[in-house]
């Protein structure tokens, strides 16, 4: 176990934390505002490369403790889209997505 991590969280990533809250910067929509200027006028220059992660973290909708921990969550699937155009089954009340000859055939 080295000095950075303990129990599995980033200690540099937890005193980052720590002095955002310190400023004011408790949710995650006040730490997605935050740019360089603001970040240099609250004196969290030493903090501004985890900053600039939280803050891509957060876009990417991961969670915080995931990015504490330097874990990852899954990405979802995308399940094909199927399209029924052609089947008369989804056809909701006699409607159909198609108009039919029936004369002739």
């Amino acid at each position: 176990m080295t000095a950075e991590k303990k129990n599995g969280l980033d200690r540099s990533k937890l005193k980052t934390m720590e002095k955002l809250k310190e400023k004011g910067f408790d949710t995650a929509n006040k730490i997605k505002t935050l740019d360089g200027r603001l970040i240099l006028k609250s004196g969290l220059t030493s903090e501004m490369s985890n900053i600039f992660d939280l803050q891509d973290a957060i876009k990417a909708n991961h969670s915080e403790l995931a990015w504490l921990m330097d874990g990852e969550d899954p990405k979802p699937v995308k399940k094909e889209e199927r399209n029924y155009a052609d089947d008369d089954r989804t056809a909701e009340g006699g409607v159909y997505p198609e108009a039919y000859e029936t004369n002739n055939y």
